[in-house]
């Protein structure tokens, strides 16, 4: 592990969270290609592309403009005072107005599942974002195979709203999901 230069946004117990930027380009894509073996079955396809280092850094510069227009963030978590990335958190679509809701992915490198710290990190992310941003809504959807993803966002408090029927094209195929929501209460 190396020592973090980041600026951190928030922590938990076991993290740092930060909000990407182009800083963290090089730790992101060894987050990425680390990790998109055991990711695939749940992503879109990914050219090879996806994963240099120049397509990297233009993915974080987007995000980052979008982060600045209030349309979505990207987090990413560090283990305390370190600089590997072992994850990421993504609110996007922000919509204000009578709605104020947002959707949610995320995703964790394997070496660090089942130690509760996508739990953690993730209960942190929506009070930043709720403090933030004044969400009313974070909506998350997953693969009806994904019981791990289920399971915890019930943990987190989300309820399952819906099934829709050919919902995203995941792993190249159009692919049922499960509909949750997270309601702030006022």
């Amino acid at each position: 592990m190396h020592k973090s230069n980041y600026i951190t946004s928030f922590s938990t117990k076991q993290m740092d969270i930060h909000y990407i930027n182009e800083e963290m380009a090089n730790a992101f894509q060894k987050y990425l290609v680390n990790n998109k073996d055991r990711l695939a079955p749940f992503e879109p396809l990914r050219t090879c592309e996806y994963y240099e280092l120049n397509e990297v850094k233009k993915r974080i510069r987007s995000t980052v403009n979008l982060q600045e227009e209030n349309k979505g963030v990207s987090l990413v978590f560090t283990p305390k005072n370190s600089s590997d990335i072992v994850g990421n958190i993504n609110f996007t679509n922000f919509v204000f107005g009578v709605f104020q809701a947002c959707h949610l992915g995320f995703s964790i490198d394997t070496s660090f599942e089942g130690k509760g710290v996508m739990r953690e990190v993730l209960t942190e992310s929506l009070k930043h974002i709720r403090n933030k941003y004044q969400l009313h809504r974070v909506m998350a959807n997953h693969l009806p195979t994904n019981d791990r993803c289920a399971h915890l966002l019930q943990r987190i408090g989300f309820i399952k709203e819906g099934y829709a029927k050919s919902y995203l094209k995941i792993n190249g195929v159009w692919q049922d999901h499960v509909l949750n929501s997270f309601v702030f209460e006022d």
